[in-house]
């Protein structure tokens, strides 16, 4: 899967766009919130992302201790992060007026050319509500595939590629499995995420 992705991303390099933040009609460029590439659709290898994501869920499902769902859908985009890209702290989960599905989990598929060829550029995943100054850093190792809950804060932190060149670049396919509703234990008692 690593070599197809890669593959399709060098066929496909004319075609990223600068990534941006925000959802809908909020959606904007900054820069210096959020520097890389994305692409949208991922061609052949949709179909099969998905049907990957799907066969982990259950055990996903156990692992983040989030209720079992039916997917209402699974939204995918390809990223690259070359010299300098990073995405500042954030949470992928939206919530606003008139939704009728929500993203729970979020995933994450890492691929990259061999021998590596970059540095930095790993997931840092940060407690919910800042309650603690620890955190979690997951190196994006080649053909690696991570999930976590859609609203953890975590940020893509900043990657160095000495070539500059695309082919060496940080390579991800984002996903995000959403629900029709947002589990029960969303919420604690005191109002935020739990």
């Amino acid at each position: 899967m690593a070599a197809r992705a890669l593959e399709f991303a060098q066929a496909s390099r004319d075609q990223f766009t600068a990534s941006d933040v925000g959802y809908g009609e909020r959606n904007r460029i900054d820069l210096s919130y959020r520097r890389s590439s994305k692409l949208k659709p991922i061609g052949e290898l949709e179909n099969e992302v998905r049907a990957d994501v799907c066969v982990a869920l259950p055990s996903m499902f156990d692992y983040l201790g989030i209720a079992p769902f039916d997917p209402a859908r699974v939204e995918l985009e390809m990223v690259v992060h070359g010299d300098g890209a990073f995405f500042s702290r954030h949470e992928d989960i939206v919530i606003r007026p008139g939704m009728t599905s929500y993203r729970v989990i979020s995933a994450v598929y890492y691929f990259h050319r061999l021998p590596k060829s970059f540095s930095g550029g790993v997931l840092r995943i940060h407690p919910i509500g800042g309650r603690h100054a620890s955190f979690v850093d997951i190196e994006p190792a080649n053909d690696k595939l991570i999930f976590f809950p859609s609203w953890v804060p975590h940020e893509v932190m900043p990657v160095v590629c000495p070539s500059g060149k695309f082919q060496d670049s940080r390579f991800a396919i984002n996903c995000w499995v959403y629900a029709e509703e947002l589990p029960h234990s969303f919420y604690d008692d005191t109002g935020y995420a739990s």
